[in-house]
């Protein structure tokens, strides 16, 4: 709408060419050399189709890639100034790297994505569009993975029933970190301090309004090697259930009940066998046995669960950096 010469806001995100809008489009880095170049010529076509309403910045993070993944952005960091990257001093995860991401963004909204083909840059317009229909979060979810091995289809369907029966926070199965988030969920995000962060579920805390978008991811290619191994997985599970339930911990208290229950049954048995001379063949050394092994069990599952959440509690209070950052270009 137009009135005394100037262009006026009909929606959320309508804006005069003279104030363009800007999206921050920002991207992980670890063992991408041969990615960066070509999902930069891909991000260039779809940005050709907004670069009339919007203005750019594209963020690589290069979370200390031991290829030549930093050679390839520092060359498109040459040849754009749309381009920067962030250059982090070690290998600090995925999760931290996501936080230097947004923190460098310069943004109205931030559109994460990553470097391995498997998120398709062309949905990148219809992520905006929803945005402009007044949504602060706008998040890829995938129906289903026809290339993942059943190992893993399994063991993510297991974790995500999991994570919901215990937690608080429930979180979305077959979600990706290819999301855009609003400024203000940035702001909100950036308010949370714990080291032991994941993107994707405090993200799903802040719980502003929500669209999901569904596709399919891509697969990996060939000549790539997952990041993510079993082992990795493993422990980013760990940290997920350790980080939004304290379910755990009290896992010890529904053991002891358990085995109390156990125990004065077999105790029952064991009396009924001596009185009555019913000859269940039990001897006294093999029902000891029984029940310290149990005891045992017990325990040593009580002391892992326990160390888990000390050692959260000692990684949260030293106050180390999340990063350190070891060069940045076109910042």
């Amino acid at each position: 709408m137009e009135k005394n010469g100037y262009k006026w806001a009909t929606n959320k995100h309508e804006f005069n060419m003279e104030n363009k809008k800007l999206i921050s489009i920002v991207l992980p880095a670890y063992r991408e050399e041969k990615n960066v170049p070509f999902i930069y010529k891909e991000l260039q076509n779809v940005i050709k189709t907004i670069s009339d309403r919007y203005d750019y910045e594209i963020i690589y993070v290069n979370d200390w890639s031991p290829d030549n993944t930093w050679l390839e952005i520092s060359k498109l960091c040459a040849a754009d100034s749309h381009v920067k990257w962030v250059n982090l001093s070690r290998n600090f995860w995925k999760e931290i790297a996501l936080t230097a991401w947004v923190e460098k963004s310069n943004w109205d909204a931030v559109i994460t994505i990553d470097v391995d083909w498997q998120h398709p840059v062309k949905y990148i317009p219809d992520f905006i569009e929803k945005w402009e229909q007044w949504f602060d979060i706008v998040y890829n979810v995938r129906p289903k993975i026809k290339w993942a091995s059943m190992i893993k289809k399994v063991s993510s369907w297991l974790f995500y029933k999991l994570f919901n029966a215990i937690s608080e926070v429930r979180i979305e199965s077959g979600t990706t970190d290819y999301r855009l988030i609003d400024k203000k969920v940035v702001k909100i995000f950036l308010s949370f301090t714990e080291k032991n962060r994941l993107y994707r579920w405090i993200v799903d805390m802040i719980w502003l309004n929500k669209c999901p978008l569904v596709f399919d991811a891509l697969p990996n290619p060939e000549w790539r090697r997952p990041s993510y191994n079993y082992i990795k997985l493993y422990h980013l599970a760990i940290n997920s259930l350790t980080s939004f339930s304290v379910f755990p911990l009290k896992l010890v208290w529904y053991m002891w009940l358990l085995i109390t229950i156990f125990s004065s049954l077999l105790f029952i048995i064991m009396l009924f066998d001596k009185i009555w001379i019913v000859h269940l063949g039990f001897t006294n050394l093999a029902i000891v046995v029984v029940i310290n092994t149990i005891l045992i069990w017990v325990v040593l599952m009580s002391l892992w669960l326990m160390a888990l959440y000390i050692a959260r509690i000692h990684e949260e209070v030293i106050w180390r950096p999340l990063y350190i950052v070891r060069d940045e270009i076109n910042f």
